[in-house]
Formats: structure tokens, sequence, C-alpha cells
């Protein structure tokens, strides 16, 4: 998946908080809300406000230098010093669109390989350096065209991570053999049946696979494999298919962070050039045929409501059509704001959440809708009522309203993305990303035009050609008794002889790798010391600028989690904390959502255990739009009591799917052996479900004028804006 997020401290809330409680150090008045039925805002000014004049994005440069070994690896350098961190992201062209029938899973059984040892580092040493080191950010995933393996850790510690990547790439074969192979075919079953079968909605979705791709296709089924393939891997197969496709010519590097380019070169010469360049890989032969007539299937799961996946198959990763299929997916279903949210979890309120994404491939994507029915509704209903939007959008397209919200907020997403080094989506991922499906790293503005460039016409001519009813496969997803085929048996695990080396070498040893590298001179820290500095109101304010990204953050915080609960009104503060978004005196539900993706800005407010956090993150052209959108949030909540009934709804559902999860499960149980059920923190943050519905407008509105007040919060604003421009908006 392309779509990239980041953990960012939000701005505009903060701000909102601040204007919410700026008129004294005292609790807020009620709200003035208008009597049940009172006449609300005017439409007309409200799109005034949510239609800002778009500026130019500025797209930020992602400088870099990309070389070749004499082995064939791949090299990409990035020189950023803001921290002394570097993030190494390595990337082997290789996922199930390379296997063969009846060989599935093993791109993914080497993700896992990949970490029990090689030639110089013994067992599960591997994360045990790395956390020794400080490494953050430590793992591997597996989608169906690549495989990637990535750390984040001090800089002065890159030489360690070159030496464990490079030892696992030429090494690990010396190590593999057959007991270890039976051991990992134990542990990727088992993920098999946590991810997959024993996950809500698991073998649903890869139903809808099983319907969209022919059995012999590689994206039939999950990434992870089939248990007969994982079981069936023979020892010759899984060695050949290693030195095939985990060899230095299938490969790139992405470093990214604070070092020095010369000593950078120095270090992937010294560990990565030695190893052997391995045999040409031989092209994906696998075609995608097209859907000519809709395949419908029905699937029984360990659930408690009907699901409804939709699926198609649209342009390939980058092609022509790719970004029209992103934009159409945000429009329809990529949030509050979409249509099929508005439609059939707002204003049918026969869906409790509906999501709508493009999983782009390079044979072909998966353009996917998939719908959870509420209490008592039929999928063949919330299927009809899909229909309904998808033959109104085919017919009509989007507005420009629409068009312009889906932009800003998948533009927002790709800069955000960025705030970090590596990880899932961060800097060194993008650019790996990019060199994997395009051959170059260079493509982020190229990337961010394909959105700028797209029309209300590209967008109809897409879904025109390639959203047709007929084109797709429609899966229902139904509570009852899982149907997973035959048991495959798992043989006698086979005892491993330590006195023996079982394994096969591709490379010829080296007596200098068997000692880990030693860490080079810590680089200095120099961390923001924030500027602390209080509002007239009381509320104390956290500032740190930060430079570069053109991207503003802000989250306020309040004393007042669960802990402040009545005993008898549990999931109070969550409740008061979800309906902040619902509606205030001059906006609705849906004005509000529609506003923060004109913004493209993200609007999250929620409870925990001992305080409430109102968070927003905008680009910082669109910061102060932003921050009064959280302002009319934050001191303006209206708790309608419409609303009020469907966050009832919602919620009460959402205590019923807790059925389906089995850590949800023990965790309201942990909670109540704990603290016992008279105490506050004796429920989750949802609460029970008598609570909930015993929860009145007036329990919402007592609570908030009781625990919502500035001088016992914090906001936190960091990002790319400076203190004198801050000071006013405050």
């Amino acid at each position: 998946m392309r779509q990239l997020y980041t953990n960012v401290l939000t701005l505009g809330v903060a701000g909102f908080l601040v204007l919410a409680m700026a008129s004294s150090a005292q609790k807020p008045a009620p709200p003035q809300a208008p009597a049940q039925g009172a006449k609300k805002a005017q439409p007309e000014t409200q799109a005034k406000k949510a239609a800002p004049k778009r500026a130019p994005l500025e797209v930020p440069q992602l400088k870099f230098e990309k070389y070749k070994l004499a082995n064939g690896l791949e090299v990409i350098l990035s020189e950023d010093h803001r921290l002394p961190m570097v993030a190494v992201n390595l990337w082997y062209h290789v996922g199930p669109a390379n296997e063969l029938p009846g060989r599935t899973g093993f791109a993914h059984l080497f993700e896992h390989m990949m970490f029990e040892g090689s030639r110089h580092v013994p067992g599960s040493s591997h994360f045990h350096y790395l956390e020794a080191a400080g490494a953050s950010d430590i793992n591997g995933t597996t989608d169906f065209d690549r495989t990637n393996y990535f750390e984040t850790l001090p800089s002065n510690q890159l030489e360690l991570a070159l030496w464990l990547e490079s030892d696992r790439m030429g090494y690990l074969p010396d190590k593999l053999d057959q007991a270890n192979l039976a051991n990992q075919q134990d542990v990727v079953r088992n993920e098999r049946r946590q991810s997959v079968e024993n996950a809500p909605y698991g073998v649903v979705e890869e139903g809808l696979f099983h319907q969209l791709f022919p059995k012999e296709h590689p994206y039939y089924g999950e990434v992870i494999g089939s248990h007969l393939d994982i079981q069936s891997a023979k020892l010759e197969d899984v060695r050949n298919f290693f030195k095939l496709y985990y060899a230095p010519n299938n490969a790139s590097l992405a470093i990214v962070g604070d070092f020095h380019p010369q000593r950078a070169r120095e270090l992937v010469e010294k560990y990565f050039a030695p190893l052997k360049r391995g045999e040409g890989v031989p092209k994906i032969k696998a075609h995608t045929p097209p859907i000519t007539s809709e395949r419908h299937a029905v699937i029984q799961d360990n659930v408690q409501l009907p699901r409804v996946y939709m699926g198609w198959l649209t342009s390939p990763i980058f092609k022509p059509g790719d970004a029209e299929a992103d934009l159409t997916a945000t429009i329809l279903g990529g949030g509050k704001s979409s249509r099929l949210y508005k439609r059939l979890v707002y204003e049918k309120q026969i869906a409790q959440d509906v999501t709508v994404n493009q999983q782009s491939l390079i044979l072909g994507s998966v353009f996917e809708v998939q719908a959870t029915a509420k209490v008592g509704v039929r999928p063949e209903d919330l299927e009809k009522a899909i229909n309904a939007e998808l033959d109104a959008f085919r017919k009509e397209g989007p507005t420009a309203s629409e068009l312009t919200r889906a932009r800003n907020v998948i533009e927002s997403r790709i800069i955000a993305g960025l705030e970090t080094l590596g990880g899932f989506g961060g800097v060194a991922d993008r650019l790996n990303s990019y060199n994997h499906y395009l051959g170059t790293p260079d493509f982020l503005a190229a990337d961010v035009g394909r959105y700028e460039n797209a029309t209300i016409e590209s967008i109809q001519a897409f879904v025109a050609g390639q959203l047709n009813g007929n084109q797709r496969a429609v899966i229902y997803g139904l509570p009852g008794k899982q149907d997973l085929g035959p048991e495959v048996a798992t043989p006698k695990a086979e005892q491993k002889d330590a006195s023996k080396n079982n394994g096969e070498a591709v490379n010829p040893d080296a007596e200098w790798r068997k000692d880990a590298p030693q860490a080079g001179p810590a680089g200095a820290l120099h961390l923001p010391v924030p500027e602390k500095f209080k509002l007239s109101n009381g509320l104390t304010v956290l500032y740190s600028e930060r430079p570069g990204l053109p991207l503003v953050a802000a989250n306020l915080v309040l004393h007042a989690g669960s802990g402040v609960n009545p005993v008898d009104r549990p999931g109070l503060a969550s409740m008061t904390a979800r309906m902040l978004q619902q509606g205030t005196t001059t906006r609705s539900a849906l004005q509000i959502a529609d506003r923060a993706a004109d913004l493209g800005a993200t609007l999250n407010s929620g409870a925990g255990t001992d305080t409430t956090g109102i968070s927003t993150r905008s680009l910082s052209r669109n910061f102060p739009d932003a921050l009064e959108l959280l302002a009319d949030v934050a001191l303006h909540p209206n708790f309608p009591q419409a609303e009020i009934e469907r966050v009832r709804s919602e919620r009460l559902t959402g205590i019923v799917q807790e059925k389906d999860q089995p850590f949800a499960l023990a965790f309201r149980v942990l909670t109540a052996a704990l603290f016992g059920p008279h105490h506050t923190y004796g429920y989750p943050d949802s609460g029970s479900a008598e609570s909930i519905k015993a929860t009145s407008r007036e329990d919402l509105l007592h609570f908030w004028q009781q625990n919502y007040f500035p001088d016992d919060a914090v906001l936190v604003v960091t990002g790319n804006i400076k203190l004198a421009a801050l000071r006013p908006l405050l």
C-alpha cells in the first residue's frame, strides 16, 4: 500500500482549545446551544467557509544520490542532519508476484527466516543487537510485489545495521537447514491462524481475492500463503528461491539521515560489495484476466455482523488511471466527508463503518469497497444502498469541491509521511518504493502532480471504464461456522544437531565478519527546547518551531479522562470527546467533516484513562483555517440530540463487535478484575452498554462544563510556523 501515515502533534486542536478557554481561567459557561429544532446556520454561509482558495502546494524536494555496486546492488543515499539518527531500508524485488502455483508464501516465509540467524549472526540475535544499540522501527514486511526490511538507529550505529543486513543477504543459506525451515513453517502457519483465520473478516477478504483472480494467479489468496503450500515447502526449493531473489542484483538499499556520504559509501562497499551477484531474475509471467461478469459469493466467519465486500481490477500502480482510482476511493469512502459514509453511516444509519481503497499493484490493482452492516440490516439491503451511490457517481461524477477535498487529503498524507526517516512510509521507504516501481527515487513531485492533473472528466472516464457493475466481485461475509478446508498435518519436529552445519554457503566466508562492529562516536544531540508560556486564561502553551516540511501540528491535552467519570457513567469522558465533532452552534457534523477535508487536515478528539486529547495536523498554508475549525469544535459543542442517538447506536454496535476481537474481550475482563465494577478504571474507555444507553445530553453537557477549562490543560504546538504568526492565532 502506498498510503503513508505518521504521528504528528496537532497544532490546530491546541489552538482551538486555547480559543475555547481564552476568556478566563474559570470553568466555561454552558455552550449557547439552540433549542432542539432551532434554526441552524445557513448552508450558504458554511459553503463559503468550506471552499478556501487553494494556494499552490510546495512539494518538498528529497535530495538523494543513487549509484550501483558492481554486483548490481542499487544504493540510495539521502542526508538529513536534524537528529543523530539514520534509517536503513532494504527492498528486495520479490513477493507473491514472483511465486509459482503450489509454492505460495515463500517471500513471506523468508521475511521470518531473515530474522532467525545467518553465518555470523547466530539465532535471533539480530533483534538483540539492534535493540541494545537503541534502534526502533525494526521490522520486515511482505506485499504482493516486494519484501522490505528496515530499522532506524543512532547514526553512530550505521555500521552495525549494514553488517546485519549484509550478513543475512550473503550468509543466511549457511544456516538454512531442515530444522530451521520446519521451525519457521510452524511460526508462519500460526501467524496465518492469528492474522487471517482468527481476525474478524480475514477469511472473507481472502475470499474476495479468490474471486478476483484465478487460482494459479500470484495474487490469489493472502500474501502469507496457504497452510498446504507453507507446509509443503521443500528445503531445496526454499534454498533456490533465496539464491535467485535475495541477491544484491535484486535489491536496493536506502540510507537516510545523519551520515557523511563518503563514510556511508565506504561502509556499503565494505559490507555489500564482496557479495556475489545472483543469476538474472526472470520476468513476471503472470497475466491478470479481466472480469467480464459479476461474481458473487457468501463466506461464513466468526463475526457478529454481516459485511459486504466489492472488488474491481483497476489500473496497475503508477499507470494511467491509478491516481484517479485513489481520488475516487477518497471521494467515495475516504472518511467522514465521503459519499458512502454520509449516506450509509450518517443518513441511513445502516452501516457501522465503510471504507474504500485502491491497493495499487504491478499486475493490476484492486479497488475495494467494504461496509459493515448495523445490527438487523441485511447485506442485500446494504449492497443495494452502495449500488445506488455508485450509480449516481457513474452518472454525475464528482463535484469540483469533492475533487479538491480528495486532492488535499491525499497530498497532505503524502507530505506528512515525510516527517519520519524510516519505518512504514518514511522517507527511506518512499525513495525505495519509487525506485522499486519506477526505477528512480526521484518521483515525489511527479507523484503529487498526478493528483493535481486529474480532472472531473478523467475520474468519470476511470469510473466508466473500470468500475462497471459487471466487472466486479461481491462477497457477503456472514456470521457462521468457518470452512477452512481440510486440516494440514504438521510433521514431527526435526531435532537440530548443533554439532553439524547443514546449510549451504553462497558466498565464501570472511573472518573479519564474525565480530559485530563497534559504535562510532555519538553524534551531538540538539533536541529543541520548547518555549513555554501561558495565555491570560491560564492555558499552558508549549511551542517548538520545526522548519522544513510545510506542516503544523498541535495537541491539546486536558486532565479529563475515564478517571473522572461518575461511577455510574463509565464511558462518559470518551463519548463527550466523540461528540465534540458532532455539531456546534454554527456547523453540523457533516459540515465539520467537510471543512476538515477541504483543508486536508486531520481532526481527532478522544479520551483515555486520565486525559482527553484534541488534535489536528495540516499543511502550513491551511493552519489558520484548521485552527478556526478546531476553535469552533472546542468552544461551541452543541450536543445535538439526534447526533447523540446516532453515536449511541454506533458505540453500542462497537461493543457487540468486541466479541470478534479476543484482545478487546480480554481487556474488558482484565480491567474489571483489577479495579472492580465500581471503579472508574474498571471499564475500557468505551464504557458499558448500560451506561451508554443511560447517558443523556445533560450528562454530556455537564461533563464538558466541569472538565474542559484552560488552567488544567496544555497545548503543544510544533511545526513550520513562526511564534510571531502563532501568537495572534492563540
